[in-house]
């Protein structure tokens, strides 16, 4: 079974910081859209939850389309001979918001809120990075087209998270399951961050999401924490992907 292929990691109850404190980080402070979408830090609780420890994978894809019959628009273009010989362990890309999400309800999984996905990333010390307050290097994550694409959801042990997940930074930008709104430059839920005020509403097809951590193009400013990004749930692309937490 598909469930059973995921490597579960169990993040526990309890607060965390979320959001940007400009004192502390000062690559934030130097930018005008942390300012705008990233403050206050503030306190929020969540209740315990397991998350997949790497993102989706092209193996893990395969298997869904193989049993599911999801008619996955870009197979042909993309997959006209199969998986990608020796990627079987990258993360799946070029997959929409509405493709992650039928992906999950076939599984019997979920996508993370932004939220659950800023915990897992950088736990409770209040960290820059997932690894901690340093900058990034190339042996912490793929970023800044230093490899060119996408990289092994495994490739950097030494850019794990607080809780020990992969690619927080980097490599893929992820989908979540928490609404930005209809305004590119102004999200419609800001901050303090309140889950039942509507943002984690799925119902609504085509409203902008959330997206974290980044890819591997992206300058190191990006794949911070904290930073958050909109995405149209129709869109796809090379550096789009997303990761999975448990019912």
């Amino acid at each position: 079974m598909l469930l059973d292929s995921f490597d579960w990691v169990t993040i526990p109850a309890g607060f965390f910081w979320m959001g940007t404190n400009l004192e502390v980080d000062q690559v934030a402070a130097a930018d005008d859209w942390a300012k705008l979408v990233e403050l206050p830090q503030h306190k929020v609780s969540l209740p315990s939850y397991q998350i997949s420890r790497f993102p989706v994978t092209n193996a893990q894809w395969v298997q869904f389309l193989a049993h599911s019959n999801y008619p996955w628009a870009d197979r042909d273009k993309l997959w006209g001979h199969g998986l990608p010989k020796g990627q079987e362990n990258h993360p799946i890309v070029w997959v929409t918001w509405h493709d992650a999400v039928a992906f999950c309800k076939w599984t019997g999984v979920r996508l993370p809120t932004e939220a659950e996905w800023e915990k897992a990333a950088r736990g409770i010390d209040k960290r820059l990075y997932p690894w901690g307050n340093h900058a990034p290097t190339s042996q912490l994550a793929n970023y800044d087209k230093q490899v060119g694409k996408t990289t092994a959801v495994d490739a950097y042990p030494q850019g794990k998270s607080y809780y020990g997940l992969f690619d927080m930074a980097g490599n893929t930008w992820e989908w979540t399951s928490t609404i930005w709104g209809t305004d590119t430059h102004n999200p419609e839920f800001r901050y303090p961050y309140q889950a039942d005020d509507g943002r984690e509403n799925m119902d609504n097809p085509d409203i902008l999401r959330v997206v974290r951590s980044g890819g591997w193009k992206y300058t190191p400013s990006l794949i911070r924490c904290a930073y958050r990004d909109w995405n149209k749930p129709h869109v796809r692309g090379s550096g789009l992907s997303f990761r999975v937490v448990a019912f």
